[in-house]
């Protein structure tokens, strides 16, 4: 009896093991296959326009006041991402938790080579040699991320206006990681800046129409060629898998002129928290990477949009030849 009983409990394990092993197993092979299907509608030449890389810990570390420690994503998995989608060129955008310290996002360019661009913290003392030397890097913007910061607002105009010049100078942008009614509050400059400018995430918008604090003055931004808008990051003001509001959005600044809309996954999806330790490592936000560039084909239909969003608009603005 104990025999049979151990042999029945054994079977069973099995048979539980098996089932969900295959459900995995089912799970990555949709996966594959959705992959596959987007890669072959994918144009050639298509662009993340907003990604990281980040560490080694020991070779570049992070600045002591930031928010949150991120997990480490290296340059050959974001090659693997990358070929998993069909992407062919990349923009990778210095994050908070480095400061201006360049390092890591320079060292991923280089062995990125030429199908890699970087969007860096510059300050504003950098000097002509400094710029130059990010140029020939492959840096084409400034970024500045003040999206978590509760610093005086009546600072931001000045800095704002000081990176618009220093972009202008070698023909590179303005990127700028703003909540949308800060960002309808400095349009003026924006518009007046002999650079361009990309606003990143929806432009810092909110999952609640196009009625929101901000919207048409952004909007406007974008209509007039003063600013390009991301499609990134939904999983900020929405939720997965298909983010609610956030298409709404999508072919609201589409329609305002598609010439100036891009693209990217944000991967590897760092967090978005505040209150934890520092010496705690916060886990990466699980986006699907394939749903993300799903919603993008949902989003524009139209398969010339999709390729000016994916090869065009970035291949301009990044200077991709």
């Amino acid at each position: 009896m104990f025999l049979r009983r151990s042999a029945i409990k054994t079977l069973a394990l099995t048979a539980l093991s098996m089932r969900l092993s295959s459900g995995i197993a089912s799970s990555f092979a949709d996966d594959a296959v959705r992959a596959r299907k987007l890669r072959a509608r994918m144009p050639a030449l298509a662009c993340d326009c907003h990604a990281h890389v980040i560490g080694p810990y020991e070779q570049y570390p992070m600045i002591v006041t930031r928010a949150y420690t991120p997990p480490t994503a290296s340059v050959q998995k974001i090659r693997a991402m990358h070929r998993t989608l069909g992407i062919d060129r990349s923009v990778l955008v210095q994050p908070s938790f480095y400061g201006s310290d360049n390092a890591c996002l320079l060292s991923a360019l280089q062995q990125l080579g030429t199908n890699a661009r970087g969007v860096a913290v510059v300050p504003e003392s950098a000097s002509k040699q400094q710029l130059d030397s990010l140029h020939v890097s492959g840096i084409r913007g400034i970024r500045i991320n003040r999206a978590g910061s509760a610093r005086d607002r009546n600072e931001l105009p000045a800095v704002v206006e000081a990176a618009g010049r220093q972009a202008a100078e070698r023909n590179w942008h303005v990127q700028l990681f703003l909540p949308m009614p800060v960002i309808a509050e400095i349009a003026p400059i924006i518009e007046a800046s002999p650079a361009p400018f990309v606003l990143d995430h929806f432009a810092g918008a909110r999952a609640s129409g196009t009625t929101q604090p901000g919207f048409e003055r952004v909007l406007r931004l974008i209509e007039r060629g003063h600013a390009y808008l991301k499609l990134t990051a939904p999983y900020h003001a929405s939720q997965p898998p298909d983010y609610p509001g956030m298409g709404e959005l999508a072919a609201a600044f589409i329609d305002a002129n598609p010439e100036r809309v891009l693209w990217g996954t944000d991967w590897p999806h760092t967090p978005w928290v505040s209150g934890q330790s520092v010496d705690t490592i916060s886990p990466f936000y699980p986006a699907d990477n394939v749903r993300l560039l799903e919603l993008l084909f949902e989003w524009v239909p139209e398969e010339s949009t999709r390729s000016a969003i994916l090869v065009d608009n970035p291949a301009r603005l990044f200077g991709f030849s």
